[in-house]
Formats: C-alpha cells, structure tokens, sequence
C-alpha cells in the first residue's frame, strides 16, 4: 500500500511539472504575458521611466568596454575582421546586466509596447510619449558612460582613445540603407528576444538566451542603436573626420531601423499571427 501511494505521488508530481512545462509554452500564454508586461510600462511615471532608461545606457556601456579592450588586446596580432567576429563573445555582457536588472532598453521596449496599443488598450500617442523618454535615457546615459571611459580606459591601459576612433569608424562605414537595414534586423532580434525571455522564468535559460540572441548581433555586426550611441559618440570625441551630423545621422537612422524592426516585424506581424489563430477557434 505505501510503495503503491508513492507511486501515486510521485505520478502526479511529474503530471504537474509536464502540465507547467506545457502552459509555459503555450502561445497564448506568452503573448498574454508579454501585452500585461508591455502594459505594465504606461502605468510607470515618466520620471522612473527617464531614470531607469539612463541607467540602462549606462549598463549597456560595459559592452562597449569589453569591444574596446578586446580590440586593444588582440588588435595587430590578428585580422581586424576576426577580432570584431569575436566582440560576440562579450557583447552580451552589458544586455545581460540590462534586462535581468530590468533597466529600461529602448530595443527591448519596442514590441513590449506596441502590443497594447495592437490590442486597443493604449494609443500610439502614448507608446510615442514612452519612447522618447527610453531613447533620451538611454542616449544620456550612453554619452555620460563613454565620456567616463574614455578617461579611465587609457589610464588603465586597457585601450586607447585611437582604439575608440578605430571601433567608432567601423560602424559608421556603412551606406545609409545598408544601416537601416541593418537597424531592422537587429531590432527584429531584439523584438524576438523579448518573446523568448517570456517563455520561461528560469534564471539560467534567460541568461543563455540573452546570450544567444545578442551574439548573433554582434557577431554579424548588426547595428544596435544604444550601443552603437556609444560606439559613435566615443569615435566622435576623438575623431576630427566624424562631425555631429554623422552621429546624428547614424543615430537616426538606427533608431528607426530598430524601431521597425521591433515594433513591427516582430510586434505586428506575430501579434496578428496570433491573433488570427485564436480567432479561428473561437
């Protein structure tokens, strides 16, 4: 009688874990979590919005930081192309420290709050209002944390101001539609990895998803506008031939490219996916 109430446990146990595996990759269950999660961001006041925005280009700095001081080591002992292939080995330090400190990321914003206004809840007026706030957050705290590097940076040896110039330039030597599209992938990988990281809470997947996803960024060397802010910005400081037209061109331009990428590629087009499977079920 024991050995069969065990095994009567222990059956509904393993029920109850496949039935919460089930339900925690369930479509609906994910695009529910991801429209509360999205709508949860309008109801945050404008001023912990800009503060938490700020912090996260400060954060995401540290990508930067180790791009910089892997150039620096590497640079002159291999190809310049090999050594920016391996920046996707520590690009994703700083998105890991972003999202799992759940700092506000315009790129990871993008579908999050499209989708309320997708659903009816809110107006794209609102979703507008939000993303300036996340977009000059993060744009101010990107120049305050490259400023700041770039004085501690060269005093601790680990790279040099020529090396930002030489990251910085790398970026920008792109045409316009080549950026943009480059823009659009990105924030359509981004978009991307705001589902994936919905589709479980465990700390570790999380972790290797983010890691996952943002490599592949910047292994392909896609143009993520809150880095590349950096990135540029840290070029321009010390580059005569980069004036501010071409760090506000390039920020433009990967700001729209992320935002299509991720509002509507990823937002629009699963949302409506969705949406037309579980009205062919109703």
């Amino acid at each position: 009688m024991i050995e069969e109430k065990n095994q009567e446990d222990h059956q509904k146990m393993l029920e109850k874990k496949s039935n919460e595996v089930e339900k925690e990759h369930n479509h609906s269950d994910i695009l529910s979590n991801v429209i509360h999660e999205g709508e949860a961001m309008f109801k945050i006041k404008n001023k912990a919005v800009f503060l938490s925005s700020t912090i996260a280009g400060l954060e995401i700095g540290f990508s930067y930081l180790l791009v910089l001081t892997l150039y620096a080591l590497l640079g002159g002992t291999l190809e310049e192309n090999t050594v920016i292939k391996l920046f996707a080995f520590v690009y994703p330090v700083g998105f890991i420290l972003v999202i799992l400190g759940k700092s506000v990321l315009f790129t990871e914003q993008t579908s999050l709050l499209a989708l309320p206004v997708l659903n009816g809840q809110r107006s794209i007026f609102e979703m507008l209002r939000i993303w300036i706030f996340v977009i000059l957050g993060n744009i101010i705290g990107g120049i305050l944390f490259a400023l700041f590097i770039s004085v501690l940076g060269p005093k601790l040896h680990l790279f040099t101001t020529e090396t930002m110039v030489a990251v910085g330039t790398h970026v920008l030597n792109y045409q316009s539609w080549v950026l943009f599209a480059s823009a659009i992938t990105a924030g359509w990988l981004m978009g991307l990895l705001t589902w994936l990281l919905n589709s479980t809470s465990n700390s570790l997947s999380r972790i290797v998803i983010i890691f996952l996803i943002t490599a592949v960024i910047g292994f392909l060397g896609l143009h993520h506008s809150i880095v590349g802010n950096i990135e540029v910005f840290g070029a321009f400081i010390y580059a005569d031939e980069i004036s501010i037209w071409n760090y506000l061109q390039f920020l433009i331009i990967a700001l729209l490219g992320n935002g299509v990428g991720g509002a509507i590629v990823v937002g629009l087009f699963k949302y409506r996916i969705f949406e037309s499977n579980y009205s062919s079920k109703e």
